[in-house]
């Protein structure tokens, strides 16, 4: 049964932005102070600790957010939201968003990963130090996992992945098996050959298979539901 959340629990729920706080994994003491649009400004000594209040900044404003994304990308949004996400996480699995970031992650050069380790370092800093989580975590009474380097790339990728027109996408593979992709080139201008594609060198792409299509399909009509888009 979910818990009844009352106004008091919404107030608790605010993230502290005007505090003093001791945090550990800082080099140099930073500031981060709220614009009158409560946009945060940094100001640090090194990139480190940049990035580190970028993250711990970050997930003051956004860590249910961050959280929703990250386990849609890993294909576990059903763990949150039950049987009627099972299918869509089938599918996200399958597509490997969460092996390709931490592989991502691992191809990165010294300095980007030192980003993403400082910024995961901020959102875990968070995490630990804060009495106010978002509200979604009383409502399903969780808690949020650390956050790991690579999990910033599952982000950018799941989000790129479901925000890309992804059913035009699916319609125009359909059409290009119906149609052939000749006269499919001819109806979808600025598809012509010489164009970036995504299949290997030297092949043409006739369109998914039957079977293929429509699971794409089915789950398409989930992914264009209610949360898919940005918040």
């Amino acid at each position: 049964m979910p818990k009844k959340i009352t106004r008091a629990d919404l107030r608790r729920a605010l993230p502290d932005l005007t505090s003093t706080m001791r945090l550990s994994g800082l080099e140099r003491p930073v500031t981060v102070f709220r614009d009158p649009w409560g946009i945060p400004h940094i100001r640090a000594e090194s990139e480190h600790d940049a990035f580190f209040a970028q993250g711990f900044a970050t997930a003051q404003d956004r860590l249910w957010h961050m959280d929703y994304d990250r386990h849609r990308a890993l294909g576990r949004w059903a763990e949150f939201a039950g049987p009627s996400a099972v299918a869509e996480d089938g599918l996200l699995r399958r597509m490997g968003l969460g092996r390709a970031a931490q592989a991502d992650y691992d191809a990165s050069s010294p300095q980007a990963r030192a980003m993403l380790d400082a910024y995961a370092a901020g959102v875990n800093a968070f995490i630990e130090a804060t009495g106010s989580l978002p509200v979604e975590y009383a409502v399903l009474d969780a808690r949020p996992e650390p956050w790991l380097p690579w999990h910033c790339l599952a982000v950018y990728k799941v989000r790129n992945t479901l925000m890309g027109t992804y059913e035009m996408k699916l319609w125009r593979a359909r059409v290009a098996q119906t149609l052939g992709p000749a006269r499919a080139a001819k109806l979808f201008l600025g598809y012509q050959a010489g164009h970036l594609v995504t299949v290997p060198p030297g092949e043409e792409f006739d369109g998914p298979p039957e079977e293929c299509y429509e699971e794409l399909a089915e789950v398409a009509a989930l992914l264009s539901g209610p949360g898919a888009a940005s918040a």
